[in-house]
């Protein structure tokens, strides 16, 4: 498969020249941006997307975080797709529930190890043994520990630890 199709895909560092530049040719655009904790920047413009060719289709999978296309709506797996300026948007939030197992057991293997260890030293003991976890920290005994989120709504914050 790959060696049909990648003759013809780009990938490119993703800034604002590139993707003015791209926008004729592009049949399908992917925006893929996530800031932990904070709203996806609105990086694909109306301006952009008129570029594209009728028929073409932008995927926001940005969406849970507000989308990064400025005419980016939530859509459902029920009525996952509309036409806006002759592009194709599939913005579907909480894409990978359409496929929940697969996306539970590849959840579970990345995540477990983690588990296992708060299990095992309790939440201090395995933030000193795995200090990743410190940034997966979003409330403390009732208080928001998420600088992002906290600055996001507009709310105070403590350190996690």
């Amino acid at each position: 498969y790959l060696d049909l199709t990648m003759g013809n895909t780009n990938t490119l560092y993703s800034n604002e020249a590139n993707l003015d530049e791209l926008m004729p040719d592009c049949d399908l655009l992917i925006g893929a941006v996530l800031l932990p904790g904070a709203k996806a920047p609105k990086l694909i413009t109306r301006s952009m997307l008129r570029k594209m060719k009728p028929g073409s289709v932008l995927v926001d999978i940005s969406i849970d975080q507000g989308g990064c296309a400025e005419t980016a709506r939530p859509t459902t797996h029920l009525n996952p797709v509309y036409v806006e300026d002759g592009v194709t948007h599939y913005c579907v939030a909480n894409m990978p529930a359409a496929y929940a197992r697969t996306a539970t057991q590849a959840l579970t293997n990345v995540t477990y190890r983690y588990v296992e260890l708060l299990a095992d030293f309790g939440l201090e003991g395995a933030c000193g043994k795995q200090p990743a976890l410190i940034g997966g920290i979003n409330t403390r005994d009732g208080q928001l520990t998420c600088q992002a989120v906290a600055e996001a709504h507009g709310l105070t914050h403590k350190p996690p630890l």
